[in-house]
C-alpha cells in the first residue's frame, strides 16, 4: 500500500506541475490523499471524482476518478481528446471495435475526441484514473 501511495502522490506532483511551473506569482497547494474531496460524478453515479484544477463544465481542467472495483461504464465518446493515467486498480480501456488492454498502475491512454470507447476496473481494487481535457468535459453514450 504504501507504494502505491508514494505511486500516486508523485504522479499528483508531476501532473499539478505540469503547465503551471512558469506561474511564478501563484501560491503553492498541498492536498493530502486522505483530505480529497470525492463527488458523485453525475447524481446516483457510484463513480467519483475530485476536480485538481480548472472547471469540468466550462473548459480546461484535470481530476482524478474513482472507478469502483468491477463497475463497467457503456461505451462512450467525449467531445475533446483525453489523456489518462492509471494510478490504482486495474483499468481495462478499449477502442471501440478494436483493440482492449488491462492496464495496470502507470499506464497511459490518449483518447482522441468523438472516438467510442469502453472503460471497466477489473479484480478487487478500485481504480483511480488521473485525467486531463483541455476542453470541457462531457459524456456522450453511443446510440
Amino acid at each position: 500500500m504504501t507504494k502505491k501511495l508514494w505511486l500516486l502522490g508523485l504522479c499528483l506532483t508531476a501532473a499539478a506541475g505540469l503547465g503551471h511551473a512558469a506561474d511564478s506569482g501563484k501560491v503553492g497547494i498541498m492536498v493530502p490523499a486522505n483530505a480529497m474531496e470525492w463527488t458523485e460524478l453525475s447524481p446516483g453515479s457510484p463513480v467519483k471524482m475530485t476536480t485538481l484544477w480548472g472547471d469540468r463544465s466550462t473548459g480546461e481542467y484535470a481530476m482524478l476518478i474513482k472507478i469502483p472495483a468491477g463497475f463497467v461504464a457503456p461505451i462512450h465518446a467525449h467531445t475533446g481528446d483525453y489523456y489518462g493515467m492509471n494510478l490504482t486498480g486495474t483499468w481495462r480501456h478499449s477502442f471501440d471495435g478494436g483493440e482492449q488492454k488491462d492496464l495496470a498502475p502507470g499506464s497511459y491512454v490518449f483518447q482522441p475526441g468523438m472516438g467510442f470507447h469502453g472503460d471497466s476496473c477489473i479484480g478487487p481494487e478500485d481504480c483511480i484514473l488521473f485525467l486531463h481535457q483541455h476542453v470541457k468535459g462531457d459524456f456522450i453514450p453511443k446510440q
